[in-house]
């Protein structure tokens, strides 16, 4: 019993003894979890690990199981920032380690943050707002100061979870900015030499997980010589909701904070490059399908270098089709290939394609793979020797030779049995071959033996283009273009006539031309054709020589001579000063309608080739102020055109309604003459002839708003009878407003014409004396065929004549049906 007794009695006190130490343990680990001594202690942590101004708010503390709860984190942005904090977060949740308090640390476990803010910002000189500083300066915070004021607290998280994130990046290194939004952020091992991450994220509907380790995070507050960080990340892309691919990153990095001294192996397969637009702004991806990507990379930059300069060790890219016009106009790949196994394995590319509809095949090498990337990145500073072979149904390219380097020798072969140029032109059994010389990496380029032949042209010439040769060290061009045979018409392409429902008001001009192009080259250029075919017409000896110095543009002469006609003139443009002055004097020149159309955004509705003579000069940076600033005298004229029918009704209204169609009519002859100054063209001739119509007359037109002011007198002849109009023109080119003009005293001049073509008739052909006057007296072709007769005046010959009774009365008719008479 006393034995009994005495068990009773020790267990009594070992229990009174273990009730006595819980207590005080309980006590102990509840004043360490006091709210307000744990956030202060956080704080000063916090802002002595990371060198920023920390804010947190509200703080609670659970005992059982022990777990803390904040309110409105933040954390403070480096100086010079764009935001005043890099990360803030609603609330955190996180278990805490009891033991680890008893040794000054506040270790974190089941880290969760509800919607955190990140801000990421790297500025142009490399200096990046996630590279914290230790032991930095400290916020006020005397509580907090005073309890660091012994062993100094750390925090360290164990695992995170995130919800609702969203992430800044704003790159000045590379000029890349994005946000993206992220659903979710696991990472586990934070404070281990290899934390795990699992996030996911997208913008719209482009989404994409990330998977992977890293290094430890501790090494990104400034990593030693030597270390190194491994990175072994996997990405997972969707579109809509289908797989669109995904891309794996393992290696290292010897500066995570600066992303430098890294070798990566990279592998990848995109469905279509595009679809990952979105989640990476800032850069513009072309849209390639099918990308396949294995290469390694590695940093070849000096480590105290802020510019990443990647360096390829190996390569092998494939890709399936895509636009290339961004490129080369009208082209479009197929599919491309580019391998290299090492840095001294030659690079090849072979690819497929089309330009402008026809089939193409690329093979081509660039020497080896280091060679190739040193020569881009020192742009071509070394030789690098290359092939290039293009080969299809326009016909084939090869280029070979050394190309960079202080001497470079290139040759090109080319050859196509019909090759389809841009608007519709073509080159027909085209031979070509030249050779290039490059002197003194890149100073001077010199084209020698060019040789091109095809149906429509034949030429030779030499062309130098040295890099600082011309005024203040901008380029230089010179040379000569001899050709023996050229044929502008084939070569401008087939022209369709445009029909005047679908003409429209002239484009706006009030776009800047850029004039100031001309002075960033100069120029010494000659160019002699020995035949040429333009507008159908045959011209021999044509010489032109272009000289362009300090913004200074000359072409003169401006020379050919044809078969009744000579082309002569000069042409200069003043782009030196504030104001460019444009001039020019036409001795005649020959051009064709459309190419006046295309140039000035005037309707024109005349088809042939116009003969320009005259003079003019202008000031301004654009058309508008070009043409209102014009001064000088013009003349234009055709002969053996067309006209459109529909034009030249909406410019005469009822007097030539139901005559004139909507077709092209046969042009006879068109002539006009103006003196232009003040935003004005004073018309003082104006004739056409048509097969059913002849026209005389004179008026204004306004240079900037195409205003008309028109006296117009067509004599409109319906066989051998007819009458004469006189119509007043208003509105403007592309919206005519036509009435019949009245004289002073309010009648209208209506006369007969009528007669067979026997007759002498009242009906002067307008063609010589406009053709005169719109040529200044110049030499020109004339027009073909006669103009049509009749007969004298309608009341001789109805007192002389029975029948002309039936004849009158037949005109009158035809002025009912015109509209004229009533």
């Amino acid at each position: 019993m006393a034995y009994s007794a005495n068990l009773r009695r020790g267990l009594l006190v070992s229990a009174a003894a273990i009730v006595v130490v819980a207590a005080g343990g309980a006590l102990a680990v509840r004043s360490l979890l006091d709210p307000q001594a744990l956030r202060l202690r956080a704080i000063a942590a916090i802002e002595r690990q990371t060198g920023r101004d920390v804010t947190l708010g509200a703080v609670e503390v659970h005992l059982f199981p022990a777990s803390v709860s904040v309110r409105d984190i933040g954390l403070a942005n480096m100086k010079g920032g764009d935001t005043a904090q890099m990360f803030t977060a609603r609330a955190m949740d996180a278990s805490v380690d009891l033991m680890a308090l008893l040794h000054h640390r506040i270790q974190l476990e089941n880290v969760t943050l509800d919607h955190p803010v990140v801000a990421l910002q790297r500025n142009a000189d490399g200096q990046a707002n996630w590279r914290l500083t230790p032991n930095g300066p400290q916020a006020s915070h005397p509580a907090a100061t005073q309890a660091a004021s012994g062993t100094p607290w750390t925090v360290q998280l164990g695992s995170l979870q995130v919800r609702d994130a969203t992430v800044g990046w704003d790159d000045r290194l590379t000029n890349v900015k994005t946000q993206l939004a992220l659903a979710h952020v696991n990472v586990s091992g934070l404070g281990g030499s290899q934390p795990e991450f699992d996030i996911a994220g997208g913008q719209g509907d482009a989404t994409f997980t990330l998977t992977g380790h890293t290094g430890a995070i501790a090494l990104t507050q400034g990593a030693q010589d030597g270390q190194k960080w491994p990175l072994r990340l996997k990405a997972a892309f969707r579109d809509h909701g289908s797989d669109a691919g995904q891309v794996t990153v393992d290696g290292t990095l010897a500066n995570p904070d600066r992303i430098k001294g890294y070798d990566l192996k990279i592998d990848g397969q995109i469905a279509r490059l595009g679809d990952l637009a979105p989640l990476l702004a800032g850069y513009e991806l072309p849209d390639v399908a099918n990308v396949r990507l294995s290469t390694r990379v590695v940093d070849g930059s000096a480590p105290q270098d802020t510019k990443i300069v990647p360096q390829v060790r190996s390569l092998h890219l494939q890709t399936g089709a895509f636009d290339a016009r961004r490129y080369l106009a009208g082209l479009q790949v197929g599919s491309l290939a580019v391998d290299a196994a090492a840095p001294n394995e030659m690079l090849t590319m072979k690819g497929a394609g089309n330009w402008n509809g026809q089939d193409l095949k690329l093979a081509a090498s660039f020497g080896s793979l280091e060679q190739a990337e040193h020569a881009l990145l020192t742009h071509l500073s070394d030789s690098l020797p290359l092939s290039v072979d293009l080969s299809g149904a326009p016909g084939s390219l090869r280029i070979a030779g050394m190309l960079g380097g202080t001497r470079a020798v290139v040759n090109v072969t080319g050859s196509a049995g019909h090759l389809v140029l841009p608007d519709g032109a073509a080159l027909d059994h085209l031979e070509a071959t030249t050779h290039l010389v490059s002197e003194g990496n890149g100073a001077r380029f010199a084209l020698s033996d060019l040789n091109i032949r095809s149906t429509q042209l034949a030429l030779t010439g030499t062309l130098d283009l040295t890099m600082h040769g011309g005024h203040g060290g901008v380029p230089l061009l010179a040379g000569a273009i001899d050709a023996s045979w050229l044929d502008l018409d084939a070569l401008r392409g087939p022209v369709t006539p445009a029909k005047a429902a679908e003409k429209t008001a002239p484009p706006p001009s009030d776009n800047r031309i850029a004039f100031e192009r001309l002075r960033d080259i100069d120029m010494d250029l000659k160019v002699s054709v020995a035949q040429m075919e333009l507008e159908g017409e045959a011209y021999r000896q044509a010489l032109m020589q272009i000289a362009l110095r300090d913004g200074r543009l000359s072409v003169d002469p401006l020379q050919a001579s044809g078969t009744g006609r000579r082309i002569s003139g000069h042409f200069a443009v003043d782009a030196s000063g504030d104001v460019p002055v444009v001039s020019g004097t036409i001795g005649t020149l020959v051009l064709p309608a459309t190419w006046i159309e295309q140039r000035t955004g005037m309707p024109v509705a005349v088809r042939g080739a116009f003969q320009l003579v005259g003079e003019g000069s202008a000031r301004g940076h654009t058309t508008a102020e070009l043409r209102s600033t014009l001064s000088g005298h013009m003349g234009a004229s055709i002969v053996n055109g067309t006209i459109d029918g529909a034009a030249l009704g909406s410019l005469l209204g009822n007097v030539a309604h139901g005559l004139t169609g909507s077709g092209a009519l046969p042009l006879r002859c068109f002539g006009l003459h103006m003196d232009m100054a003040n935003g004005q063209a004073k018309v003082d001739t104006i004739g056409l002839q048509t097969s059913v119509l002849s026209m005389t007359g004179s008026g204004t037109v306004g240079l900037a708003s195409y205003a008309l002011d028109l006296h117009l007198l067509p004599q409109v002849l319906v066989g051998g009878t007819g009458a004469s109009i006189p119509v007043q023109v208003g509105g403007s080119l592309s919206a005519p407003r036509p009435r019949m003009d009245a004289k002073a005293d309010g009648r209208y001049a209506i006369g007969l014409l009528l007669g067979g073509s026997s007759g002498n008739g009242t009906v002067v052909d307008p063609c010589p004396a406009t053709l005169k006057a719109a040529r200044e007296g110049q030499a020109g072709p004339e027009p073909t065929g006669s103009m049509p007769k009749v007969s004298t005046d309608a009341s001789t010959l109805a007192r002389d004549n029975p029948k002309a009774a039936a004849k009158i009365g037949k005109a009158k008719d035809v002025l009912k049906g015109l509209g004229l008479i009533h």
